[in-house]
């Protein structure tokens, strides 16, 4: 239970900072590498992969894209892989404005379900939250994945916190589940405005 403002909020990225079209991802790769997106998803998605590679399977970005690559059919380059990604992202401005405010108050994190070229290209990916978000961590860094608590232990051993310094938002019930586990205040994130309900009573200003 936080009985004070916290000193680091750590916002999740797909679908809290920005709204996140799997779908429009996977025509695009599927448009390129000359298939189905019902084939790509299959491939890369509901054969576990992409959740490997989230988990730590392949930490440099070169092993993972011919891994991806393998599976898809297709030498899909990075500038296409990164377009892939990029396309599927669609900014909330609610969100990133809240994000801006609550980090002249206290220190925001980013940490995200995803892979290291998410990670080496945030910056170009996504350049309204980096304008934000100093800190920046992907969940193949700690070798495991929202929900589980020790993916959360690790990012908060990383940056030398204790939970009861940090409060975080995610759109996955079972991610904010996984970050009480282990020891975190949570919101889940359902409506920008819900969020800043909460942020207030924490004694932000929005």
């Amino acid at each position: 239970m936080v009985v004070a403002r916290p000193s680091l909020v750590i916002f999740d990225m797909d679908d809290v900072l920005c709204h996140y079209d799997l779908g429009r991802r996977l025509r695009l790769l599927a448009s390129l590498a000359g298939t189905t997106a019902r084939d790509v998803r299959a491939a890369l998605w509901d054969s576990g992969f992409e959740d490997a590679a989230d988990a730590g399977a392949w930490p440099d970005p070169q092993a993972y894209l011919a891994a991806f690559n393998e599976r898809l059919g297709y030498a899909l380059s990075e500038d296409e892989w990164l377009s892939a990604r990029r396309v599927s992202m669609v900014p909330m401005a609610e969100t990133l404005a809240m994000a801006r405010a609550v980090a002249m108050q206290a220190e925001v994190a980013l940490f995200t379900n995803n892979g290291p070229l998410v990670k080496a290209h945030f910056g170009e990916l996504f350049p309204e939250a980096a304008a934000i978000f100093k800190t920046v961590h992907c969940s193949y860094e700690f070798g495991t994945k929202k929900p589980d608590p020790e993916a959360y232990r690790r990012l908060l051993a990383r940056l030398k916190r204790t939970p009861e310094d940090c409060f975080f938002t995610d759109d996955k019930r079972s991610n904010v589940q996984g970050a009480r586990l282990a020891g975190l205040a949570a919101h889940h994130f359902r409506h920008p405005d819900l969020l800043a309900d909460d942020l207030r009573a924490l004694g932000f200003s929005l």
